[in-house]
């Protein structure tokens, strides 16, 4: 893959994670993006587009008509606004090149349940200040029962927690323990992703049977549907997790076809989301494959991808998808698709389809 295709990923990568209401995320992206080639004139709109400040924002749109003097977006918002009056507006609504951004609504945290105090975190084993509610070293919450305000919580170190995860995973592997279950599926609900926590804490609970409180967690997580994302970028996991877990959904995610048909063998999902553009086992393929199990008859699979094209959506249904996303999209349509489709029922019973072996 060439430099200006992995640019080009990066920017589809910005947008999306905007479109979704995460401009922390999309700001980060758009900064590497201008490290690695300061003159990308999209780079520069878009990160006035989503800038902190309206100053900030005049320093991207002034640099963008130092890139291409005849940039219609820039020139236009600068001089219909004037540096003046910029500087007094409390937010620069510069226009977005393709569409309008969504806007953020700030969330109010809820306050976590008093529980005991751990002296360290249970991941990152980093000492817990006094008073404390998020670790200081990862950003995780101390417990699982800390989590009401998980939805609200930008401030996890994800790649750390992965870390974690990974080396926690690999010692329950040579010495089942309560405690490293609870503590792996505290990390997978840190990372958004309940639908990958929801066994360890079964098989944490199983070694505890006692523990009521654990179980009506347990129990609270199961009933939530179980949305499987699978897309080659990072990026897209992560923004369509935090969005369908403050919807109150339950996600799991894989990183290829191979990996989703995988997650698909280890519990059934209520609906997939299926990236079309992946290596070695492409979305079609994997929507055929789960087409012959006749569980997967009446699935609702959801098709991702970059092109809006006719012949696109008529191998997705040729292949068996249900509907069609084209990438970037914003929260709402995404959530409006799911409504759409999923539909109540009994929940599952966890304790049974997790049994240890």
């Amino acid at each position: 893959m060439n430099a200006t295709s992995v640019k080009t990923g990066l920017l589809s990568d910005a947008v999306q994670a905007i479109r979704l209401g995460q401009k922390r995320l999309a700001r980060e992206i758009l900064a590497n993006i201008i490290s690695a080639d300061p003159r990308n004139e999209q780079a520069h709109v878009w990160s006035a587009a989503i800038a902190e400040t309206p100053e900030e924002a005049v320093q991207f749109l002034e640099r963008v008509l130092e890139i291409n003097p005849a940039n219609s977006i820039a020139f236009n918002t600068l001089a219909a606004r004037g540096l003046q009056r910029i500087a007094k507006q409390p937010e620069l609504n510069v226009a977005e090149p393709s569409s309008t951004l969504p806007s953020e609504t700030p969330e109010t945290p809820e306050t976590p349940e008093t529980v005991e105090q751990d002296s360290a975190c249970s991941l990152c084993n980093e000492n817990r200040p006094s008073e404390a509610q998020v670790c200081p070293g990862c950003g995780a919450a101390y417990s699982i029962y800390e989590m009401a305000n998980l939805s609200a919580n930008g401030g996890v170190n994800e790649r750390m927690i992965e870390e974690c995860v990974q080396a926690l995973t690999a010692r329950i592997q040579a010495k089942p323990s309560h405690d490293i279950f609870i503590s792996i599926g505290l990390g997978y609900l840190c990372l958004n992703r309940s639908g990958e926590a929801l066994p360890y804490l079964t098989k944490a609970w199983e070694l505890r049977s006692k523990d009521l409180r654990l179980r009506r967690f347990i129990e609270t997580l199961a009933s939530r549907k179980l949305i499987l994302v699978v897309d080659d970028s990072a990026t897209v996991r992560r923004l369509v997790s935090i969005t369908l877990e403050r919807q109150g959904h339950r996600v799991r995610t894989a990183i290829n076809g191979l990996d989703g048909l995988a997650q698909f063998e280890e519990e059934m999902p209520d609906l997939v989301l299926l990236d079309i553009t992946m290596p070695n086992m492409d979305g079609y393929e994997m929507c055929r494959l789960l087409r012959r199990n006749p569980s997967a008859k009446k699935l609702p699979i959801f098709m991702l991808s970059g092109n809006d094209g006719f012949f696109d959506k008529v191998r997705g249904k040729m292949a068996g998808a249900t509907d069609y996303l084209t990438k970037p999209f914003h929260s709402e349509v995404l959530l409006k698709a799911l409504s759409k489709t999923l539909t109540p029922e009994l929940p599952r019973n966890p304790f049974r389809q997790f049994a240890l072996e």
